[in-house]
């Protein structure tokens, strides 16, 4: 193994002061000292895309360089963990290989591993550490999901590191995250009365924008975030048909514009119910941007206010809000959360003879074997039907 490998804990992109134009990078670490330094560089690059990729080399040539000469930046081992798994972050996030959505949430799961790590350094690092944090987060009631992706993140650090001579092995080779728990096993659809009754419920209230999402997810399946980034100018109320264009997604820095989840615009049908539920909410929405004087433009957001569009999360809670008011459960016996309101287009679409290659194109699945594998037991009647089915086959013609 060769030299131990020098380690900057962050390396920073700030523009030019005005007049000056383009952009300078900044290396930050500890001396020997313990004080925190800086060493900064003009770059060439004249765009943040260029000149990101530019950071991100000149890191990787100080870093090889400081491995080799002896730099006073601090060694890869007394690094503290939590300094080091914040680099890697930030190298992944200049080179642009990685999408932004999943960046923030590498920077959620930084977030507690600083809290855990920050004063353990990467040569004291042990996989005891990591089991005792991780079991420590389990009882502190944190999702399995949540310890997963935090557990993944610091093991793709350490892995990064022994590729990098910092470290002789990796820690979490032997350790194992907690297995992965559904927090609400099984679809939780709602059957037909159940649908019958919120459908008549939503349609006996005023409209709102949580009762016009609810009833464009029971009418097309589309998801939360999708309904959210919905314009006008991606709906064809004459014919029904309207097109997911954008999604609005919840990150670290809060929610933000996003393309759909298989990064693919897709078409969805509608009927004329839901068209004409659209067209009352379009006149209405106009009224309220005119009493707030503000313009409206097909532009708007379906749901959204003159000034933004309407949150998932806000989305997900209202609707909440609004199932336990009206009492109605799904198939599992829980209350409906918006996104089983999907889940009940599916199954519903499914039931009635829809083939499964339409239900992926409205769904957004990229393969239609993903929508089978979530949808092709859910409902309670379908294997009584096959039975039935079965058993008129097996009688002589004529019978």
């Amino acid at each position: 193994m060769g030299e131990t490998r020098m380690m900057y804990s962050k390396a920073t992109l700030r523009a030019n002061k005005p007049p000056r134009k383009g952009y300078q990078g900044v290396l930050s670490y500890k001396d020997e000292g313990g004080v925190w330094r800086e060493k900064r560089h003009v770059l060439k690059a004249t765009t943040k895309t260029d000149a990101k990729l530019e950071l991100a080399r000149w890191r990787e040539e100080m870093e090889e360089k400081a491995g080799t000469m002896g730099d006073p930046s601090l060694k890869g081992v007394g690094i503290a963990v939590a300094d080091y798994v914040d680099g890697i972050v930030d190298e992944l996030e200049a080179s642009g290989q990685v999408e932004a959505a999943t960046v923030r949430s590498y920077h959620g799961s930084a977030r507690y591993i600083r809290f855990a790590f920050s004063e353990v350094k990467m040569g004291e690092l042990t996989p005891e550490q990591v089991r005792e944090w991780e079991q420590g987060m389990v009882a502190d009631g944190y999702s399995s999901s949540t310890i997963i992706k935090t557990h993944n993140l610091l093991k793709q650090a350490m892995k990064r590191a022994v590729e990098r001579d910092v470290i002789p092995k990796n820690p979490l080779n032997t350790v194992r995250p907690p297995k992965r728990k559904k927090k609400n096993p099984g679809i939780n659809a709602l059957d037909g009365n159940a649908r019958a009754r919120i459908l008549g419920l939503l349609g006996q209230m005023e409209a709102t924008r949580i009762t016009v999402a609810a009833q464009i997810a029971l009418y097309t399946g589309m998801r939360e975030g999708e309904i959210c980034g919905l314009k006008w100018s991606d709906l064809d109320l004459q014919n029904g048909q309207l097109w997911v264009r954008r999604s609005i997604a919840l990150g670290e820095g809060g929610a933000y514009e996003k393309l759909p989840k298989t990064d693919r615009v897709r078409d969805v049908v509608y009927p004329q119910t839901l068209a004409c539920i659209l067209k009352e909410w379009r006149a209405t929405q106009k009224e309220e941007f005119l009493g707030e004087g503000e313009p409206w433009t097909a532009d708007e957001f379906v749901l959204g206010t003159p000034s933004a569009y309407l949150h998932p999360s806000v989305l997900s809670r209202s609707w909440a809000t609004l199932a336990r008011s009206f009492g109605v459960k799904g198939t599992a016996g829980r209350l409906p959360t918006f996104h089983d309101l999907r889940h009940t287009w599916a199954t519903m679409f499914l039931a009635a003879g829809g083939d499964v290659k339409t239900a992926a194109s409205n769904l957004g699945h990229a393969k239609a074997s993903m929508t089978l594998d979530v949808y092709a037991s859910c409902d309670p009647d379908a294997k009584r039907r096959a039975a039935d089915i079965v058993e008129r086959a097996m009688l002589p013609h004529g019978a």
